[in-house]
């Protein structure tokens, strides 16, 4: 429990390093961020639930590390994120030897009734999400869903064809595997 503590602890304040950067876009507007901060798509999770329950999570991440997959079950299980799809690259589950993370996630979506899941070739880094408000919202950018701290580029914006756009191709992928 104490790693899951820290865990969520270091993202909520990487989630405020986002708001320190900028505020939630309104429909229509993009901002586009780089930065050194060390942020991710999970602080933009958690900054988004701030304020909203999360509907539909269309993610697809290269690289994402254990405690935040464990934190993002939990925010399945609890009802604050009510549909979740996962695109993972394969390098973590299939080319060498799978990672703990990668089996805990694949375990858990095979399982739930309310995520899917695929492990390809992905490099991408998406986070789309609409909101119990019909909000959508996107998050885009170099960051994995991992420690990191370079200098990251990405683009936050509140925009519902982005947000189809992206939920399009990944279901089209959760479906097909």
């Amino acid at each position: 429990m104490k790693k899951r503590l820290k865990n969520d602890e270091l993202h909520f304040k990487r989630a405020n390093a986002l708001e320190d950067l900028c505020t939630e876009p309104a429909e229509g507007e993009q901002w586009r961020i780089v930065t050194e901060k060390q942020f991710n798509a999970y602080a933009f999770i958690l900054h988004l639930l701030k304020h909203h329950t999360i509907a539909e999570m269309y993610l697809a991440v290269y690289r994402i590390n254990e405690p935040t997959v464990e934190a993002i079950i939990e925010l399945v299980e609890s009802g604050r994120i009510q549909r979740a799809v996962f695109v993972i690259s394969s390098f973590f589950n299939q080319t060498k030897k799978p990672e703990k993370w990668a089996l805990r996630l694949k375990s858990f979506a095979d399982a739930s009734p309310v995520c899917s899941h695929v492990y390809t070739h992905n490099h991408a880094k998406v986070v789309a999400i609409r909101t119990t408000d019909d909000d959508c919202f996107v998050f885009e950018g170099s960051g994995n869903m991992s420690d990191n701290a370079r200098i990251e580029q990405y683009i936050y914006e509140r925009c519902r064809a982005t947000f189809e756009f992206h939920k399009s191709w990944m279901e089209e992928l959760t479906d097909g595997k």
